[in-house]
């Protein structure tokens, strides 16, 4: 299925919304690979930009995400070039198995050490109890090109995300599959949550109204006997959990 609908389009009409696609992925993991990779709080305190032997394993990570049909990609209108994108997952209540075989299989220590950190948030606070829930869609990873930032896009896929997640919420199915697969059968998400690392992204997550269900210091998460508060970049004092109910 091909489907290039506009979800939404920016105040001023440069950047159009879509769902992430087949014809869109590499490009919007390669936006990932440009910017979350390289930038992102948690991924810079575990060494990821310095190993970009890396990269390659992380990519699985955002195919998995992708597989579930409801991500969502930034377009230059102009150049129809992906300037953004916000890879997001179905959760439910029940442990994923996608964590220990992804660990056991990675190679590097950087991308090992990203999806045990995501393993260990799922551990240590279960949003779902929290929230008395039983399935949502997680905003789990989201990049702009460096050229495009404060452009209010990130925002935007924040806001794009939730609107999707509201549709699901109403039984409608606005997924799209990326592989050509026939999707598997999802709940409808009761919530949507955003693990956010950054100033930024707990500023985006204030202003959409999400709730805060938890806030967890960096110093918490220790891995090959660093924590990474000693390797996060300033401006960002700790780790929150957000959520917003459908």
């Amino acid at each position: 299925m091909d489907d290039k609908t506009v979800l939404t389009t920016s105040n001023d009409g440069s950047i159009e919304y879509l769902r992430l696609q087949k014809g869109l992925l590499e490009e919007a993991i390669k936006v990932m690979q440009e910017s979350f990779y390289v930038n992102e709080n948690v991924c810079v305190a575990l060494g990821l930009p310095h190993q970009p032997e890396s990269f390659g394993e992380m990519d699985l990570m955002l195919k998995w995400a992708a597989k579930d049909g409801i991500s969502i990609a930034a377009i230059d209108k102009e150049t129809g070039k992906v300037v953004g994108a916000s890879f997001n997952k179905f959760q439910e209540a029940e442990t994923s198995e996608f964590y220990p075989k992804y660990i056991k299989s990675c190679q590097h220590n950087a991308a090992k050490n990203v999806a045990k950190w995501m393993q260990d948030m799922g551990k240590i606070f279960d949003i779902f109890e929290y929230c008395k829930v039983k399935s949502g869609v997680e905003i789990m990873f989201v990049g702009i090109l460096p050229e495009y930032r404060r452009r209010g896009i990130a925002k935007k896929l924040f806001e794009v995300s939730i609107d999707v997640a509201r549709g699901l919420n109403r039984g409608e199915d606005v997924r799209i599959s990326i592989d050509e697969e026939a999707l598997e059968v999802a709940p409808p998400p009761e919530i949507v949550t955003a693990i956010c690392t950054s100033f930024v992204t707990q500023k985006i997550a204030e202003d959409l109204k999400f709730k805060r269900a938890k806030e967890f210091s960096f110093s918490k998460f220790v891995y090959d006997g660093v924590a990474l508060e000693s390797r996060v970049p300033s401006g960002t004092d700790s780790i929150t959990y957000e959520y917003v109910r459908l």
